[in-house]
C-alpha cells in the first residue's frame, strides 16, 4: 500500500470543532516528515477544580514522523492501527497523503510522542498559522484564546 507524505502548512487534522475547549491536532508536512502537534486543553482533561492548580490552559505532545516511522511493518504502526482500528479497508479508501496522516495520528493516539509547550494559546501555538477546520482562513493562536478567557475566569473564581 502507497504511503506518501504530502507538503502543507499547519492545519488541523484531528480532535474536535472547538480544539480550545476539547482538544485537536495541527501537522505539517514537507514531503519528507509530518511534525505533528496534539494540543491538550487541561480543564478537559483533569477538571476544573484541578486545572486552577496547574495554573495555565494548555498542555501538548509533539511527535515528528518521517516514512520509516509510518512503514506498515513497523510493529509500532501495527499496535496503534489495531488499537485505533485503523484498519486495511479505511487506509485503501484514503489517498496516500491521508494514508501517512492517519497512521501518524494514530501513532501519536498510541502514546508516540513527547511532551511539548505548556502554558496559554500563545504559548503553545507560538507564530504558527493554522488552517483550523472551523475556520475560513489561517488563523493563529487567537483561535484558542477563547480558553484562555476561561481559564483566567476560572483561576479568579478559585481564588474567591
Amino acid at each position: 500500500m502507497n504511503i506518501k507524505i504530502a507538503t502543507h502548512g499547519w492545519v488541523q487534522v484531528g480532535g474536535d470543532m472547538n480544539p480550545g475547549t476539547y482538544g485537536g491536532t495541527i501537522a505539517t508536512a514537507d514531503g519528507r516528515a509530518i511534525e505533528m502537534i496534539k494540543i491538550q486543553p487541561v480543564r478537559e482533561y483533569i477538571g476544573d477544580r484541578e486545572a486552577a492548580d496547574v495554573g495555565h490552559p494548555f498542555w501538548t505532545k509533539e511527535a515528528y514522523f518521517d516514512l520509516d516511522d509510518l512503514s506498515l511493518d513497523n510493529k509500532d504502526v501495527k499496535s496503534a492501527r489495531e488499537s485505533s482500528g485503523l484498519n486495511d479497508e479505511i487506509l485503501q479508501s484514503l489517498k496516500p497523503e491521508s494514508r501517512a496522516m492517519a497512521i501518524a495520528e494514530a501513532l501519536m493516539d498510541y502514546g508516540r510522542g513527547d511532551e511539548g509547550e505548556a502554558g496559554w494559546a500563545k504559548d503553545v501555538i507560538g507564530s504558527r498559522m493554522v488552517k483550523w477546520w472551523g475556520s475560513k482562513r489561517a488563523q493563529g493562536w487567537r483561535y484558542l484564546a477563547d480558553e484562555d478567557v476561561e481559564f483566567r475566569r476560572l483561576m479568579r473564581e478559585n481564588r474567591k
